[in-house]
């Protein structure tokens, strides 16, 4: 039997059930297969493997059968799973299938995927539930949509507890005078290094990199720093004025675009409709006025109105004359225009009343932009566009929504229609991004390319929901970026089987990075560290901090800060640094300080609290290593971030230390 196997039909225990093969499915197993943990499969019939290794290798361990079966559950493995992800395309399906399996595993971690949105049932279901964690594919990946459609030359953006972080790509034009770890500001983090013409040596934020490295020329970094919102935010002055004055300019190519299509005939009824009304008005003029075309212009709008009677015994006693029979075909008339005035009284008020049913339930067209104003174009996409709308207008970016059925209710006064009048509307504003969003990617693919001949320049966005390694299809349309959500998710999805709280996902040098949320308990592995050797021992990095009973988070905290039972840690880290956290498998401490002596009069006591600090120990235990009369003192292993920082702490307070490698000594 091959290894692979082997190691698959081993115990169940502690194993990851999976149910549902699908896209999401398969790519969730692709995710797995990097860790030791047994792997089961369920599905309904016989999956079509993308990867054909993929499904060799789990081909004795996946099972055919209803999930909402006990049986099948049973025979897959359920009783003893660790996790079990309900992946199939129906919600109803999956939540069954979640039922039954409570039923039989109380103790699983059930991972329910939702293709529309939470919906109540849901949402009350994860709350009664424990251990139950209902994802939306799409809307977890969210975060990666935005970032492709940023238009501001940024890589990604994205909040945390209200502190917005922003990555920047930084090319290196000459060799730098300076390391990395100098040239890293207090706000910044490197998540990735691209040393020219290489590929990188490790992961994304994994600090695989060494500090005291000089970039050369040709280098690129990618730099994770806080930013304030407003340096992320377009400015727009003027706005109102400018608003005004576009909708001038639109009323005027109004009036403009209907004297046209009178001209050309192309819509009859309006056209018959104007000239009927100018001839009766004109007609009425003469015939009510008795000599006067404005007394008689004023009873032709009365009776237009339909007042009738009152008009028509105001032009009888206005012919001096009583009512005669000769005044019969002055009375038909009057009436005939009566009626119409009536008909076009109840044309107006249908108008009015369409109108006000347009804002009430809203189907109405937004309002106009100002002109010249720069926007982001969202085609369909449903609840994933409401989501990305939400991210892009947060850092002020202007997003315009087209959107004919199933979105939000709270958008849906802010979507057009159609593609065509979103277009007619914004003729004089620049479209600097567009995000085809749809289900058919045939259908995408050909809106995106004829709105690319539109404009060559703009950023386009393609969701395809049928490509494995949508990636790989960048190269064929420049300017163009295909993302398959699903596969954007297994990583967050797998995650969260493992028992994390991902909030989202961001997709940086080709690689998914997620954005999880800690709360450290007595029990976890991440309890007493400071946060120096969370980043450089499990290859991750700290967004945010709430202490124990604090309430403004502390965004990029100091490394030497110390976790403690009832801090939340929000992290950005790729699967396989969350899962060497949850295992508490900290990478080697490579470094040690040398300490060669200090000044005269020097603050003991202070050093001995800055080596503590970083070295995780009580002052006084720290006097060994100051005795430097005979030889240089070596302090414990330390990372390097730490390291660098405890060195340039220790050299303003007078101390001759410098950090060097500890030979790869464990620590």
């Amino acid at each position: 039997m091959d290894p692979i196997n082997n190691q698959l039909v081993d115990s169940a225990n502690e194993g990851i059930l999976v149910c549902g093969l699908g896209a999401l499915g398969q790519a969730c197993l692709g995710s797995l297969m990097a860790f030791n943990l047994p792997i089961r499969c369920l599905d309904r019939k016989s999956p079509k493997w993308t990867d054909l290794a993929l499904g060799r290798a789990l081909a004795e361990v996946t099972f055919i059968g209803d999930m909402r079966n006990p049986e099948s559950l049973l025979e897959a493995g359920v009783a003893s799973a660790r996790a079990v992800l309900l992946l199939s395309q129906d919600s109803g399906v999956n939540l069954e299938a979640a039922l039954q399996v409570r039923l039989l595993n109380p103790k699983a971690q059930l991972v329910v995927r939702s293709s529309k949105g939470s919906s109540g049932l849901e949402n009350q279901l994860q709350a009664r539930l424990p251990g139950l964690v209902i994802v939306d594919p799409q809307l977890l990946t969210a975060g990666v949509f935005a970032n492709a459609l940023r238009p501001d030359g940024t890589e990604a953006a994205f909040d945390v507890e209200g502190e917005l972080f922003v990555v920047r790509s930084v090319v290196q034009q000459q060799a730098a005078s300076r390391d990395l770890f100098d040239q890293l500001g207090r706000m910044q983090r490197l998540v990735q290094w691209f040393p020219a013409g290489e590929a990188p040596a490790g992961p994304a934020a994994s600090g695989w990199w060494n500090l005291d490295t000089k970039p050369a020329a040709g280098d690129r970094l990618l730099l994770l720093e806080l930013a304030s919102t407003l340096k992320t935010r377009p400015r727009y002055r003027h706005k109102r004025l400018s608003i005004w004055w576009t909708q001038l300019r639109l009323l005027g190519e109004g009036v403009c675009d209907a004297l046209l299509r009178l001209q050309q005939r192309r819509n009859s009824l309006l056209a018959w409709g104007l000239i009927s009304l100018l001839l009766l008005l004109l007609i009425g003029s003469f015939l009510f006025g008795a000599g006067s075309p404005l007394r008689g212009l004023m009873l032709t709008l009365a009776l237009l109105k339909g007042e009738y009677l009152d008009a028509f015994s105001f032009i009888i006693n206005g012919a001096n004359s009583e009512l005669t029979p000769a005044h019969f075909p002055l009375a038909a008339l009057a009436l005939i225009y009566a009626l119409g005035g009536t008909l076009l009284t109840a044309w107006l008020v249908a108008l009015i009343l369409d109108r006000l049913l347009a804002a009430r339930i809203g189907s109405q067209e937004p309002k106009p932009l100002g002109a010249a104003t720069p926007y982001v174009l969202l085609l369909d996409g449903g609840l994933l566009a409401s989501r990305l709308r939400q991210q892009l207008r947060l850092q002020k970016f202007q997003v315009v929504q087209v959107q004919s059925t199933g979105v939000e209710e709270k958008f849906q006064a802010e979507a057009y229609e159609s593609l065509d009048r979103a277009l007619k509307a914004l003729r004089h504003c620049h479209c600097q991004a567009v995000g085809v969003l749809s289900e058919d990617l045939m259908a995408n693919l050909s809106v995106a390319l004829e709105l690319q001949q539109k404009w060559p320049d703009v950023r386009l966005a393609v969701q395809s929901h049928s490509l494995s390694q949508s990636s790989n299809f960048n190269a064929l349309f420049e300017g163009m970026q295909v993302i398959n959500p699903l596969e954007v998710a297994a990583d967050a999805v797998v995650a969260t089987a493992l028992g994390e709280r991902v909030r989202g996902v961001l997709r940086l040098a080709e690689e998914n990075l997620l954005i999880t949320d800690y709360k450290i308990t007595s029990s976890d592995t991440l309890n007493g560290l400071n946060l120096g050797t969370v980043a450089g021992g499990y290859g991750l990095i700290p967004l945010v901090l709430i202490g124990f009973g604090a309430i403004k988070p502390i965004a990029l905290p100091n490394p030497e800060r110390i976790l403690q039972p009832g801090d939340r840690l929000v992290v950005l880290a790729g699967l396989s640094a969350l899962r060497q956290v949850e295992a508490g498998q900290l990478k080697k401490r490579c470094w040690m300080l040398e300490i060669r002596g200090m000044r005269p009069n020097a603050p003991i006591f202070d050093i001995q609290v800055a080596l503590a600090r970083y070295l995780g120990a009580a002052p006084g235990e720290m006097a060994a290593y100051l005795d430097c009369k005979s030889a240089p003192q070596l302090t414990p292993s330390i990372y390097q971030v730490p390291g660098r920082l405890l060195e340039q702490a220790l050299k303003r307070l007078g101390v001759n230390c410098e950090l060097v490698p500890a030979n790869h000594r464990d620590s």
